[in-house]
């Protein structure tokens, strides 16, 4: 009997991780840009200059820190500039809203100020450009190599006993002794800040559209004294049989990594505001009771899935079978019978979280809608 139990239990754990591990269906979902460039189809890149850029090393030897400025050459600052103009470019490219070219015309201008001279006076000969995107960048680093000094309590204790000797019977006072230790503890640390301007700027007329400056920072430490006995047992117990002592996966990141991540932080929210964007959002299904339909809407084959739900509906509607329907039209972008069906759901199960996000999704999606419509014409129109 405890056999037969034990093995309903363990096919009632698979059955529960195959629903676990089923794939949500990505849907597609555009978001308009939140400032009109729909005049601005193709957008050259300019010169992302360098306003500023200040590294030091610190490092203590002996109980002295000395510091160490690293100077850039124009060459190294030319670097920086375009790894952080490569990740704006990437970023703007990603979804097909804007045609990006590379003018000799642009890039070799010196400062935004040589740009907008030039648009004032119409002294450009490129063709077929409608707005240029240029930059400038501010950057600070340290990298410190230092030492934590500690005070560890060693304690050596010998209990006091009797032993016998000649004569008689003699004790040991024993030993009790404390002894305190210097600990040296090395540690590496880098921190960082990165300023980033991003303009884009229409050549008729000849306006700044749209303009951003944020600051991104970064802190990282590895080594150093741990915060306690306990932090050292646990990262241990973590860390498993396989890591030597002394070994770490830790590392720090390179000053191009560094540049790289934090200028893509402020990139991304400048994209969102002058581009359309497409991101693909995993969209959870209900446990319905058409194995079938949720099996042709996980492989992407919503027709063949409306078609078994529908019957499945038509007579003795189950709530989950319904959300699962307005997912199929969602994803065909058939917002407003999705949302028919959402309701319908949300009607036999108020309490149902799920049913009420997709009334959520699809209502903000036909928010969107009229303005996503405008830009999305402008593009075809052309």
């Amino acid at each position: 009997m405890n056999s037969r139990f034990v093995q309903k239990i363990a096919w009632i754990s698979v059955l529960l991780g195959v629903v676990a591990c089923a794939p949500a269906p990505l849907l597609t979902m555009q978001t308009p840009a939140e400032i009109d460039t729909s005049q601005i189809q193709t957008v050259a890149v300019g010169r992302f200059e360098v306003g500023r850029v200040y590294v030091v090393r610190r490092a203590e030897r002996e109980g002295i820190w000395e510091a160490h400025e690293i100077f850039f050459s124009p060459e190294q600052q030319d670097a920086i500039a375009r790894t952080v103009r490569a990740r704006v470019v990437n970023l703007l490219t990603a979804t097909p809203y804007f045609r990006v070219v590379f003018t000799e015309e642009f890039e070799r201008l010196e400062n935004d100020a040589a740009l907008q001279e030039l648009i004032s006076v119409q002294g450009y000969t490129t063709a077929d450009v409608d707005a240029v995107i240029s930059g400038k960048i501010w950057l600070e680093a340290e990298r410190i190599d230092g030492l934590d000094l500690s005070k560890e309590d060693l304690e050596y204790f010998n209990p006091p006993r009797a032993y016998r000797s000649y004569g008689g019977y003699r004790e040991d006072p024993g030993l009790n002794l404390n002894v305190q230790q210097v600990v040296w503890w090395p540690y590496k640390s880098v921190r960082g800040t990165l300023g980033l301007e991003i303009k884009l700027t229409q050549l008729t007329p000849g306006r700044v559209v749209a303009s951003t400056f944020a600051t991104r920072s970064y802190a990282q430490r590895i080594g150093g004294k741990p915060a306690s006995v306990l932090d050292q047992l646990t990262a241990g117990l973590q860390a498993g049989p396989q890591l030597a002592a002394g070994d770490s996966g830790l590392v720090l990141p390179s000053l191009d990594q560094l540049v790289a991540e934090l200028s893509v932080s402020i990139a991304a929210r400048f994209v969102k505001r002058v581009s359309l964007s497409e991101r693909r959002v995993p969209v959870p299904l209900a446990p319905g009771s058409n194995a079938t339909a949720q099996l042709l809407i996980e492989v992407g084959a919503y027709q063949l899935a409306i078609e078994q739900l529908q019957q499945a509906t038509a007579n003795a509607p189950d709530p989950n079978d319904l959300y699962n329907l307005g997912v199929c039209f969602e994803a065909l972008g058939d917002y407003g019978l999705a949302l028919t069906s959402y309701r319908e759901a949300w009607e036999k199960d108020r309490e149902n979280v799920l049913f009420a996000q997709g009334i959520g999704r699809v209502e903000r999606i036909r928010r969107e809608l009229p303005q996503l419509r405008r830009q999305t014409r402008s593009r075809e129109e052309s």
